[in-house]
């Protein structure tokens, strides 16, 4: 059956992967975009008020299980909270299921209510961390499920139930063990990522006892992405930019969990493509405007001279850096693509901003939401 156009007028769109603001409208046919224009659309439409059209936030790094129990890092150090034998896999091994269910399907009703279609979890347990997430119930966020192996003689069989493998660290495996899974992973055509990076022991370690850093190290292995990169040095930024692997940064995260800030302005100065993530929901909700403001404070308080432009660059590793990377079937606006994407009102907090970008990242949240078009072509509607 065919749907009826619709018509969203008088607002502001950011289209395509520069994210270009358009002022004027954009129609809808059949769960497609047809139209970014200018002015006045040709028929009368929804008047925004002025609003915006933003692409879907992609939440590139999430841990959901752990939604089963939340603030465990006040007094704590990070090996504490979410370690191999720490207090999230102590909460993790004696909750049941259902709870756990409940957990997730809470944590990806909150990320719709704040406007995120799209997340890459990395699912621990193995096969059952996996069916774990494919119970819990939200049909409008698309979940990319990279899983974690105990054994190497397991990652067959999870890449045939899951999207790719993470690897907690780079200590998981032998270096040959570990090249062997990203091998199995490219021949299945899925993501292989990896933590690196995320505590300054970890790198320093690595270099003492190899000689490399930990990001030099997983480079070797042909990544489709790391995580973290918290002490990344200059020289690491540069060789991840020349060989065209993307970071994904956890900024709240990373300071709540005490292991440092993550290099954002390097990163963005030296090309590398960034994505962002909300990483352990023991430590942040996954709200990927929390994210931006606090990212965006980063690069404010390193440098007095960031502006629109990184701005810019900071809204699109929110949207279509990751939507692109993770081989989502939706992400920037243009005429043929998906119709995903999500309505902002011009509430108190968006009226008179001289810049939409540095007003999006640093002042925009959950209630300025309008409507989220989401993957599975429903439409959720909130606040007026």
């Amino acid at each position: 059956m065919m749907m009826a156009e619709k018509v969203f007028s008088n607002g502001t769109i950011l289209a395509g992967e520069e994210l270009e603001a358009v002022k004027g409208y954009l129609t809808v046919r059949d769960g497609v975009v047809n139209e970014i224009g200018e002015g006045q659309p040709p028929k009368r439409g929804i008047d925004l008020h002025r609003g915006f059209i933003i692409p879907p936030f992609v939440n590139a790094h999430t841990h959901l299980a752990d939604s089963v129990i939340k603030d465990i890092y006040a007094g704590r150090k990070q090996e504490d909270v979410v370690g191999a034998r720490s207090e999230k896999f102590v909460a993790l091994n004696s909750s049941s299921e259902e709870a756990k269910i409940k957990a997730i399907e809470s944590s990806l009703h909150d990320m719709i209510r704040t406007g995120t279609s799209a997340h890459c979890d990395f699912r621990e347990s193995g096969k059952a961390g996996i069916h774990l997430m494919r119970k819990a119930k939200e049909s409008g966020v698309k979940s990319i499920l990279l899983s974690r192996p105990e054994k190497q003689d397991e990652v067959k069989d999870l890449l045939t139930i899951s999207d790719g493998i993470g690897l907690p660290s780079l200590n998981s495996f032998s270096d040959e063990e570990i090249r062997k899974i990203s091998a199995l992973t490219a021949k299945a055509k899925k993501f292989f990522s990896i933590h690196v990076a995320e505590v300054r022991n970890a790198q320093k370690s690595s270099i003492e006892n190899t000689g490399k850093t930990e990001i030099q190290r997983a480079l070797d292995f042909d990544p489709s992405f790391l995580i973290h990169g918290t002490w990344a040095s200059d020289e690491d930024l540069t060789l991840m930019k020349k060989k065209g692997v993307p970071l994904v940064i956890c900024g709240r995260a990373n300071h709540l969990l005490s292991v440092g800030a993550p290099p954002l302005n390097q990163a963005l100065e030296k090309g590398v493509e960034i994505w962002i993530g909300t990483d352990n929901v023991t430590a942040c909700q996954p709200d990927m405007f929390c994210e931006l403001s606090f990212d965006w404070a980063l690069l404010r308080k390193n440098n007095s001279q960031v502006g629109s432009e990184e701005a810019r660059a900071l809204l699109k590793s929110a949207t279509v850096n990751s939507s692109r990377g993770l081989r989502l079937p939706f992400g920037a606006l243009e005429k043929g693509n998906k119709a995903v994407f999500t309505i902002l009102g011009r509430k108190n907090n968006l009226i008179n901003l001289k810049d939409p970008y540095v007003g999006i990242v640093n002042r925009a949240r959950a209630d300025n939401i309008r409507m989220v078009f989401c993957p599975d072509g429903g439409v959720r509607k909130f606040y007026k």
